[in-house]
């Protein structure tokens, strides 16, 4: 298999790099347990939501309000994927080039990784931003009275408790190993396999930026609807991120820019919403 392209950040799109060579029922098991985990946790979490089942402890959130707790839950996510991928590895036997997994030239990695979570927070912002504006006009012009702004937000009191945030050693472990390892490495990980494995299935004549396309657009909707606990506004929001995400890996070929990208998405996340709330305007956005 040929090397892939030295990474450049003004380079085109790349056609479809070839799958290893392998049993096509290989690929599609990989692909139907990769896509069943964010698929899985998503429904759960919504499932268990509206019936208002809590954790032992009483907290709605996802994420522990505590930092061994969010320590341990670290530990908990990392260790079940890493056992559902190397299940799923087992039968799809992705190599390091199909996962774009080889690393190469660690600081222009590093910047790509910075500038593309701050390239996809604009894009994916103004997609929403745009869309909250065609809603308005379209139900102002129908007469459908005013939009309520918080249907458009993530609930990202779903995801955690925001008052945890104040805690340093909390905030600290959300904008290194939540952000970088949970979200970073394990999505991103997860989003290599389902490229590789969706490339895996498709015919030749697929082998192309139209199938390119496919792939990212159904591992991003996968991977949005992993969110069901923020709110159709989450899911909206990590798709278009996921599609942002998996454009990036596959434009460098690189595992390593898109976890960056992810890892320094979400860490500024955490940081913002904990700048808000410090400020008090956070309590202007969500109500209670």
């Amino acid at each position: 298999m040929e090397a892939p392209p030295v990474l450049s950040a003004d380079s085109a799109p790349p056609e479809l790099p070839a799958p290893t060579p392998k049993p096509v029922w290989r690929w599609a098991v990989m692909l139907l347990i990769l896509a069943s985990y964010p698929l899985t946790l998503g429904l759960l979490a919504e499932v268990l939501g509206r019936f208002g089942i809590k954790e032992p402890s009483g907290q709605t959130a996802i994420l522990p309000d505590t930092t061994s707790g969010l320590l341990w839950v670290c530990v908990e996510n990392a260790g079940i994927f890493a056992l559902l991928f190397a299940l799923a590895w087992v039968f799809g036997r992705a190599s390091l080039d199909d996962l774009f997994a080889r690393w190469r030239r660690p600081w222009l990695t590093l910047g790509l990784g910075a500038a593309w979570s701050v390239v996809l927070r604009l894009v994916v912002g103004g997609l929403v931003a745009g869309v909250v504006v065609v809603v308005t006009l379209w139900k102002k012009l129908s007469g459908g009275g005013e939009v309520a702004l918080d249907q458009f937000r993530p609930k990202i009191e779903n995801l955690l408790s925001i008052d945890a945030l104040h805690h340093p050693l909390y905030l600290l472990v959300a904008v290194t190993l939540v952000s970088f390892v949970v979200a970073g490495l394990r999505e991103e990980l997860w989003r290599a396999g389902m490229l590789a494995a969706f490339r895996g299935l498709l015919p030749a004549r697929w082998q192309n930026r139209w199938g390119q396309a496919v792939a990212i657009l159904f591992a991003a909707i996968i991977f949005g609807l992993g969110h069901l606990p923020q709110g159709a506004a989450g899911v909206l929001m990590t798709g278009l991120l996921g599609i942002g995400l998996g454009w990036v890996m596959t434009l460098h070929r690189s595992l390593w820019v898109a976890v960056l990208a992810h890892g320094f998405f979400d860490a500024t996340s955490f940081v913002g919403i904990w700048a808000l709330d410090r400020s008090g305007l956070l309590k202007q956005i969500i109500p209670g």
